[in-house]
């Protein structure tokens, strides 16, 4: 948050703590005199810093390996490349890195779990399997139709581990005892895979993607600093000056005189950041979505739906657990001291009298009162719509890419294909569509109620 040193705050007596006396808003000559009370003043204060919070500043992620990528060097240039900041900004990138490989990797083994390794077991994909299937009775429908071809009610519904195993006894008394085949097809009832709710699969869906939301601000927040920073070759290290005869920083310690803000880089820099930061974080979130979802789609317990949805999110924490593990204590206290870049004239906002203040915030536009239209928009912020936008884009991403549409909004699994290898490449993940993985001729399973 932006630092605002020109507020002031005031004693209970109505006296500012500067010493300052209240401000005269009417004439000199005294016949109209009026002393603005200092609510009025503090008021104003408030509506002025609503007004620049609005008006928002780009600064640097304070505790992640992105932050500390962006303003190391930033610091090294501008002290003229001396070793121990040059150091700083190459491990800094050596450190991004690390974050990409591992980011990279455990949202690529998720995704071969999904689309390789599930298929050796026979799991097909889960799509509306069970969508609807709410009493126990004989259900009709397509979306109640299990994948062993009986149908799905609520007492006969399992993860597909659990039904795996129960198929396999099954099929192990068959195969033991031939004889009673009868007997065993009455009384062994595997039961069906299928998902034990519908609603709390959208619900983990949606709160994944509040999360990833929150990474995808951050994104934003770093293009918004590459855009708003001149283009120039600017010192991110300031001295603070102190006014003349004051008292030097209270007797404070000397390297509290230094002053790290956020300034102009050059351009070769901003598109180095663009190209080696902004661009790989894009992916990565872009990534973690698609694979983030699929893998709850696939969750057919409650159980396993929530813990699943929370533990995604560590993925997005591996940049933050990088910086704090394996940065120096220089970095992380450089980030700790490195100001906000305002957009907004700060040295303007700072030399505003109070009048000044009263009279530009105190304006009718900015004390006008609740309108239905600002009702609406508390109740549904920008951020929650995206964030709905966002669920609905990357499941319906995931029934275009693992379903077939059947009728009534019902989707059912495609046949299963199993791979030919194991093997899952980089470009089997990046490129699935150009580079797609080589399966078996035969499906190992279709739904019983389509036909291909």
């Amino acid at each position: 948050m932006v630092s605002l040193p020109w507020r002031q705050t005031y004693h209970s007596s109505g006296v500012p703590e500067d010493g300052a006396r209240f401000m005269d808003l009417g004439s000199s000559d005294g016949e109209d005199d009026c002393l603005v009370h200092p609510d009025k003043v503090a008021k104003a204060k408030v509506m002025g810093l609503c007004v620049l919070m609005e008006k928002g500043c780009c600064f640097v992620e304070k505790r992640s390996i992105y932050g500390a990528v962006i303003l190391m060097p930033q610091l090294a240039r501008s002290m003229e490349w001396p070793g121990i900041l040059t150091f700083e900004a190459i491990r800094s990138h050596v450190l991004l890195a690390l974050d990409l490989i591992l980011q990279l990797f455990i949202v690529m083994m998720v995704s071969k779990h999904e689309n390789v390794m599930n298929g050796f077991s026979g799991q097909m994909f889960l799509c509306d399997l069970g969508a609807g299937c709410t009493d126990n009775t004989a259900n009709s429908g397509p979306a109640c139709t299990g994948p062993a071809g009986t149908d799905i009610t609520p007492g006969r519904t399992y993860s597909f581990d659990i039904w795996n195993a129960r198929q396999f006894v099954k099929s192990s008394l068959l195969a033991v005892f031939p004889g009673q085949a009868d007997v065993i097809n009455k009384n062994v009832d595997p039961g069906e895979y299928a998902m034990e709710s519908y609603s709390c699969r959208w619900l983990c869906c949606l709160l994944f993607m509040m999360s990833m939301m929150q990474e995808l601000q951050y994104i934003v927040d770093m293009a918004y600093l590459v855009y708003w920073v001149p283009s120039a070759d600017e010192s991110w290290v300031h001295f603070k000056h102190e006014d003349a005869g004051e008292e030097q920083n209270g007797g404070s310690a000397w390297y509290d005189d230094v002053e790290l803000t956020i300034a102009g880089m050059p351009r070769k820099w901003k598109i180095s950041i663009i190209l080696f930061v902004l661009c790989p974080k894009i992916l990565i979130w872009q990534f973690t979505c698609r694979t983030g979802t699929v893998f709850l789609m696939e969750s057919a317990a409650i159980d396993d739906l929530i813990v699943n949805s929370v533990a995604l999110t560590f993925i997005l924490t591996l940049s933050e657990t990088i910086c704090e593990t394996l940065t120096s204590e220089i970095t992380h206290d450089m980030l700790s001291r490195c100001k906000d870049f305002p957009l907004f004239d700060e040295k303007t906002e700072q030399n505003l009298t109070d009048d000044e203040i009263v009279q530009k915030y105190t304006h009718p536009e900015e004390m006008r009162p609740l309108t239905v239209l600002d009702f609406v928009k508390s109740l549904l912020p920008l951020k929650m719509i995206g964030v709905l936008v966002l669920t609905v884009l990357f499941v319906l991403d995931y029934y275009r890419s693992h379903c077939t549409y059947h009728s009534g909004l019902v989707f059912l699994p495609n046949p299963l294909y199993i791979a030919k290898t194991s093997q899952y490449s980089i470009l089997n993940f990046f490129f699935p569509s150009w580079f797609p993985l080589e399966r078996e001729e035969g499906a190992e399973w279709m739904p019983s109620n389509m036909s291909y």
